[in-house]
């Protein structure tokens, strides 16, 4: 009897197991957006933008800018993001955030303190560049006239909640441009 009794406990065993690793497996495939985001990140260098909007953010009709609906709140979208421009090497990000989200109250705009934290999370200790909101969106309008701009629109309903992503070389720095035009102007 002990023997059935054992056969039991490692068949239940066993069903915990596989029912563990297929929860692992399925929580790989629950961010589908992001092979789209990596995708398009292969195309993009120095000079691009890439936009982690909120919800009603305005989308111009102009070539140059590419569009991504993302069921992911806007401090999720920027953690993935970051990782994946990691996995790249190719370019390093220049975060910049509208300066007027740190003003708003929660009684205008209720869930605003509990953004904040995660946005500051989300960034692990990287510092983020404040502008207004208009000059943001003046810039982002300017680059998309000659360079690609992505947006990556999310469920955030939050005013003045977008990130700003500003693609730099990754491989070469305003620094190393000094040092190399000094040298030729020697």
């Amino acid at each position: 009897m002990s023997s059935f009794l054992n056969q039991i406990v490692s068949l239940a065993a066993c069903f915990c197991v596989l029912s563990l690793v297929g929860c692992i497996g399925n929580s790989v495939d629950h961010r589908p957006w992001q092979g789209e985001i990596r995708h398009e990140l292969g195309y993009l260098g120095a000079r691009n933008w890439v936009v982690i909007a909120e919800a009603a953010f305005p989308i111009a009709s102009r070539s140059g800018l590419r569009v991504i609906q993302v069921d992911a709140d806007i401090p999720d979208v920027l953690e993935s993001l970051e990782d994946l421009i990691e996995e790249k090497h190719h370019v390093k990000p220049r975060i910049h955030i509208a300066r007027e989200i740190g003003r708003l109250d929660y009684d205008y705009a209720p869930g605003v303190d509990v953004h904040r934290a995660e946005l500051e999370e989300a960034l692990h200790g990287r510092q983020a560049v404040r502008l207004d909101h208009k000059i943001l969106m003046s810039l982002v309008n300017n680059t998309a006239k000659s360079y690609r701009v992505l947006v990556i629109k999310t469920r955030t309903a939050l005013p003045y909640s977008s990130v700003f992503v500003e693609l730099d070389s990754g491989y070469w720095d305003a620094e190393s441009e000094t040092a190399l035009r000094k040298s030729m102007d020697e």
